[in-house]
């Protein structure tokens, strides 16, 4: 009988250290809170959520299909609708509904390359060709029409003398939009 003892003392002991071991990471699980964010943060992450439809303008550029990647990254939680737009710039010389053949191919193949992307990532899309005098009032135009939550935009840097001026476009765009506006700048090659 003194064996059996020892065998139920020890197999006792063994649920004893469970026990205690399931305990002490229950405690500590209940009692170990995580760190506090603050309320700007919180409201930071939530109006992120809360994307919609995305506009990226696009050109025949990297940038611009960098911009569209970033813009399908930025809404993939939320499967945002992304919103490609190729903004025709009409002279101020000619009617603005006339035809411009080539900016329009060229545009039909910008935009055919962006849906590209756009598809790979599951994401619904939808191409708009518009015509205005400045890209960038047409951006804007469109941005209202669509009502937007925020536009991506690719952009380069043309000349290496002042790489800190943006494009006319993206400026205007930056000071005049009712949204937010996303700039992913292509590094400067060496």
């Amino acid at each position: 009988m003194t064996g059996v003892g020892i065998q139920i003392s020890s197999l006792g002991a063994l649920l004893a250290l469970v026990f205690v071991g399931a305990m002490s990471t229950l405690f500590y699980w209940m009692f170990h809170l995580p760190p506090v964010v603050p309320h700007r943060i919180v409201t930071v992450r939530r109006t992120v959520r809360a994307l919609r439809r995305i506009l990226v303008p696009v050109v025949e550029t990297v940038p611009a299909e960098r911009a569209v990647e970033l813009a399908c990254r930025i809404g993939e939680e939320q499967k945002a609708e992304i919103i490609l737009a190729y903004v025709i710039e009409i002279p101020l010389t000619l009617p603005l509904n006339a035809r411009m053949p080539d900016q329009e191919a060229a545009g039909r193949k910008a935009l055919d390359t962006a849906e590209m992307l756009v598809q790979r990532h599951n994401l619904p899309v939808r191409s708009r060709m518009i015509p205005a005098r400045h890209a960038a009032d047409g951006i804007l135009h469109l941005t209202q029409d669509e009502d937007a939550d925020v536009i991506v935009m690719g952009v380069g840097v043309k000349r290496r003398a002042a790489p800190e001026q943006l494009g006319r476009t993206a400026e205007e765009v930056i000071r005049r939009a009712p949204c937010e506006v996303v700039l992913d700048k292509v590094p400067i090659q060496a």
